[in-house]
């Protein structure tokens, strides 16, 4: 019985614990805009993927140019490579490397240059209790 006691206090202690500190990984809340031959981008999408392995990744919406991932999905510190995407809803459909000749495999054409999504040079270092606001220009 005195083990079950001590075992029950144990996880009432971690509980409180996690309670009071908030995410145990230290999550930060991260925004930023990403701007699209020098002007806001209109729409698209945003993901950080840690450089080493790390526990969280992430990603946002952008519109108008902005995105926000909040502190309950934000990133742990560290760095981070930063792939940014944008479809040309406006253009034609192209077929998806994914499955050649399937003609049910089509998308609209990525509007941003590789060198910042599938093979992508951008990074960023996300900063323990700092604002980690960060402006990105892709063409």
């Amino acid at each position: 019985m005195r083990g079950i006691t001590v075992g029950v206090v144990c996880l009432g202690w971690c509980v409180l614990l996690a309670g009071c500190n908030g995410d145990p990984l230290g999550r930060q809340a991260v925004s930023g805009t990403v701007y699209f031959h020098g002007q806001p981008l209109d729409q698209g999408r945003v993901h950080f993927v840690p450089t080493s392995k790390g526990p969280t990744e992430s990603g946002a919406t952008i519109e108008n140019g902005k995105f926000q991932i909040p502190r309950d999905s934000g990133l742990v510190p560290g760095t981070y490579k930063v792939s940014v995407f944008s479809y040309d809803r406006k253009g034609a459909k192209v077929q998806s490397e994914e499955i050649p000749g399937d003609p049910g495999n089509t998308q609209f054409k990525e509007r941003i240059a590789k060198k910042y999504n599938a093979e992508t040079t951008l990074t960023a270092e996300v900063k323990k209790g700092e604002a980690n606001n960060f402006e990105f220009k892709v063409d």
